[in-house]
């Protein structure tokens, strides 16, 4: 999980033959009639034009789930997701800041979430946009997720992550970020770099510049590889 830098929604959401129309007077049209109670958000959602709205999504995620940062392509069809759910939260079920790919699997990610709430019966987490995720989620080396010790945030936003990725003693997972396939991909990744590191610094050991400043290049590309928080964590020597 790391924080997203929205661009500007799509200037056309209208199917091909359909007059144009953009993102924003869509969101504009759907909030005019939604106070009427006689309009469908999903309906509203569904006229939309989705591969016109998943565009500019994989650049603004660099082609990661939102949630696991498992690689999207349309060779599988990665979902829109609702962060905040629109059976839940109507009102943004047209909101730019709302929306991110998450991976087709069926048993993380929205999948797991369902149309439940992203938070521990309080406020919802806070959108990409608007919390660097990378700041709070940590990995150990064995793949899994936690949560920092030393996450700057407060203590209903610690529980209310804690909760996504592992559940807690009395409530099941959200997300299942911690399923035994994505912690088998991390360690795969972790792999990956330790043979790159290793490769491109034989003989010799890299120093701390020199693994910061691949772990940079990482992040600079823009379709990152899967995983990437992993990779930048151990290049950083941040595992825990």
């Amino acid at each position: 999980m790391r924080g997203v830098r929205k661009s500007f929604p799509p200037l056309n959401v209208s199917p091909d033959g359909q007059t144009p129309r953009r993102f924003v007077d869509a969101e504009r049209d759907f909030l005019a009639v939604l106070p009427a109670g006689n309009v469908s958000a999903r309906t509203q959602f569904d006229q939309l034009d989705k591969a016109k709205l998943r565009e500019p999504m994989y650049a603004e995620q660099r082609s990661l789930c939102v949630y696991c940062e498992r690689q999207l392509s349309e060779d599988k069809t990665p979902h829109i997701e609702h962060w905040r759910h629109l059976d839940r939260a109507s009102e943004f079920a047209l909101h730019w800041a709302n929306l991110y790919l998450s991976c087709p699997t069926a048993d993380t990610c929205d999948a797991a979430k369902g149309n439940r709430w992203l938070g521990d019966d309080g406020p919802e987490l806070p959108w990409p946009t608007e919390l660097a995720y990378e700041r709070l989620v940590g990995y150990n080396g064995r793949g899994e997720m936690r949560l920092r010790d030393t996450a700057p945030a407060s203590a209903v936003i610690r529980r209310a992550l804690e909760l996504a990725i592992n559940g807690t003693g009395d409530r099941p997972f959200i997300l299942n970020l911690n399923h035994p396939r994505l912690t088998a991909a991390r360690r795969a990744a972790l792999d990956q770099e330790r043979t790159k590191l290793g490769r491109a610094f034989a003989g010799r050991t890299a120093s701390r510049a020199d693994r910061a400043a691949r772990a940079d290049e990482i992040l600079e590309q823009e379709t990152r590889p899967a995983h990437v928080s992993i990779r930048v964590a151990w290049l950083r020597k941040e595992l825990g």
